[in-house]
């Protein structure tokens, strides 16, 4: 799994790089902690423009000063290890990832579409990267806040599906590009339950919510980040990966194994029955994320950084994904690896 063992006498100050090979390359620049504890300020100032206030969620105790914890740590010198503040790490990575996201996009003139998503989080922080409260429709819905980002950051004109005053008939997120007729359809689902059926429930209802609606192509996404939780592989106790792709293909697999249960669970003449005639795409879409602790592929320095994967699965060769639909992954994929603020 990791190269050396070594533990560092502090934690680590830079919290993420950009994990896109390229970009890696590239020498894009690193994401200390004080610099994500500024972005994740200016996002909070955004916030209280449009009378928002994100205070301690009263379930789980998640707020939104991880990042100045650590910091505070470092100060006092701390003699601790990061697998010591692992929680604020979890809990940081996340608290950045969506201020980056939503910073990038705030004066594009469709964000105030995203504002009534936005203001679930009045009811208390959330983090993408834990467990879900015990009542966890903001945090369903932050997926969905999410991904419509990533889409206007794309380029692309949105319609979201309002977050308490939808049906839930439609998919959560449809996009439109100005040079093509196609209209895409992402039905969002959230998935915590490890039980083949309830994922095979997400998936039917995700396919009736594309096939119900204007969309001309779509596809189901699966969050399945509750499915990781507490994941040691992932998060290496007392190391580091020699390399970010290691943990990146071990989220990868899991997704991959999670999505391979339902077909052999339900067999494979069943889920092929579910997407004939259908335009919804014979793949799941599967989004995951996740902190580790890997070398940095400039500096040779171990950091913390973010995972943030999205890989298709095919479940069936029915309706292979199209040109256009594969292309606007490929471009929000890398957009959710690259903003970083």
């Amino acid at each position: 799994m990791t190269s050396r063992t070594s533990r560092r006498p502090q934690p680590f100050e830079v919290l993420d790089f950009p994990s896109h090979r390229r970009a890696a390359k590239h020498g894009g620049m690193d994401v200390t902690i004080a610099s994500a504890s500024v972005l994740v300020d200016r996002f909070e100032e955004l916030l209280l423009e449009y009378g928002i206030s994100i205070p301690r969620h009263p379930q789980t105790g998640a707020d939104m000063l991880p990042l100045w914890m650590i910091l505070e740590r470092l100060r006092t010198g701390f003699a601790g290890t990061p697998d010591d503040l692992r929680q604020n790490y979890t809990a940081g990575v996340a608290v950045h990832d969506l201020a980056a996201k939503m910073l990038e996009v705030h004066q594009h003139p469709q964000f105030v579409d995203l504002v009534p998503h936005l203001k679930m989080l009045a009811d208390g922080a959330i983090h993408l990267t834990e467990v879900p409260p015990a009542y966890p429709d903001a945090y369903n819905k932050l997926i969905e806040l999410y991904w419509a980002g990533l889409c206007l950051g794309a380029g692309l004109t949105l319609e979201l599906d309002h977050p308490t005053n939808a049906d839930g008939k439609n998919p959560d997120v449809v996009t439109r590009a100005a040079l093509r007729d196609a209209r895409h359809g992402y039905a969002l689902k959230t998935v915590r339950s490890p039980h083949t059926q309830s994922m095979l429930e997400h998936l039917e209802k995700g396919i009736r919510q594309i096939e119900g609606s204007a969309s001309t192509k779509g596809i189901v996404a699966f969050h399945l980040t509750p499915r990781l939780q507490q994941a040691h592989e992932i998060w290496p106790e007392g190391g580091y990966f020699s390399d970010w792709l290691v943990p990146m293909r071990v989220v990868s697999e899991a997704c991959r194994q999670m999505i391979a249960r339902i077909m052999i669970d339900n067999g494979q003449s069943k889920i092929d029955e579910l997407f004939r005639g259908t335009k919804t795409a014979g793949s799941i879409l599967c989004l995951a994320f996740s902190p580790t602790v890997a070398v940095h592929p400039v500096t040779g320095n171990p950091v913390v950084m973010h995972l943030k994967v999205g890989t298709v699965v095919q479940v069936t060769t029915e309706n292979p994904v199209s040109n256009a639909l594969g292309t606007e992954l490929t471009v929000l994929n890398h957009m959710m690896q690259t903003v970083l603020g």
